[in-house]
């Protein structure tokens, strides 16, 4: 029984979701609450407040409720497309934890098994790879490149929050959990996709993340890990939809079929391709 919350910020009860489950009791839908687990998707969970944690295990009910962020909600989904790994593997990271954990780690050699054989097995290069490049005596690595989704705020929408920070400011900030933020370095570049409207910026990373809270970040807090971006561009008013024509061109979809589910690609911030980013990137 899945109940999503935008977020924790207001008090929330747990025993509506339980009578939810009593509910399917009564109309033997399901035969008891230990046949059936209450699942929390949260929107934009705080990890300050956790006030759904705190409530589940203040009332004891562990062994019946689950709280997830939709962010790793999808990350489980993509894992269970890109892997080898089935209904019953994610059962185990959603269910309470016995006493038993084999389970677990036998999922986790999997997934690390599967990935030692996928980059032993791609094929050469066809051409040789970009070298490192010797700038002032010191080597630099080829520029990575990547996506991050920026939604709409109670008071601030996704295209105002960029143009504050990225354009007007030159800084973006990322959160203690973004994907991918540590390995985001100066030389990188960015784009910036506005929930529900595409891609409506980019930039280069002129500094990499660092944990300075930055005042003209909403929620700084919440996004302590502030970098600087120069050389930017801003195209809201002709932003890049990733739609169905975009998403076949795109490195990330091949093999998958571009009109089905795609929202775990600007779910959270994700590395792409060189090709990639120039398709999403207005030039």
């Amino acid at each position: 029984m899945i109940e999503v919350k935008t977020t924790e910020t207001y008090a929330i009860r747990t025993a509506t979701l339980l009578n939810y489950i009593d509910e399917l009791i009564s109309e033997k839908r399901i035969p008891s609450r230990e046949a059936a687990l209450g699942l929390y998707v949260v929107g934009r969970p705080d990890p300050e407040l956790r006030s759904l944690e705190n409530s589940i295990v203040a009332e004891k009910r562990t062994h019946q409720l689950r709280v997830i962020s939709v962010e790793s909600l999808l990350s489980l989904a993509e894992i269970m497309s890109e892997y080898d790994v089935t209904h019953e593997d994610m059962l185990v990271m959603l269910r309470p934890s016995g006493p038993g954990i084999d389970a677990l780690a036998d999922l986790i050699a999997r997934l690390i098994a599967q990935e030692t054989v996928e980059r032993t097995e791609l094929p050469a290069p066809t051409s040789a790879p970009q070298p490192s490049v010797s700038v002032g005596g010191t080597t630099s690595t080829p520029p990575g490149y990547w996506v991050t989704p920026v939604r709409d705020d109670e008071d601030e929408t996704a295209i105002d929050c960029i143009q504050n920070l990225v354009v007007n400011h030159g800084i973006y900030a990322f959160g203690e959990r973004t994907p991918g933020r540590k390995h985001v370095k100066q030389g990188d570049w960015i784009c910036f996709y506005a929930n529900g409207k595409g891609v409506v910026a980019h930039a280069s990373v002129s500094t990499a993340p660092e944990n300075k809270p930055d005042q003209r970040v909403r929620h700084p807090q919440d996004y302590p890990y502030t970098l600087h971006v120069e050389d930017q561009r801003f195209y809201a008013e002709n932003p890049v939809v990733v739609d169905a024509t975009v998403r076949q061109q795109l490195d990330a979809f091949r093999g998958r079929d571009p009109d089905k589910s795609w929202a775990w690609f600007v779910q959270a911030t994700r590395k792409i391709s060189e090709h990639d980013f120039r398709v999403l990137a207005r030039p």
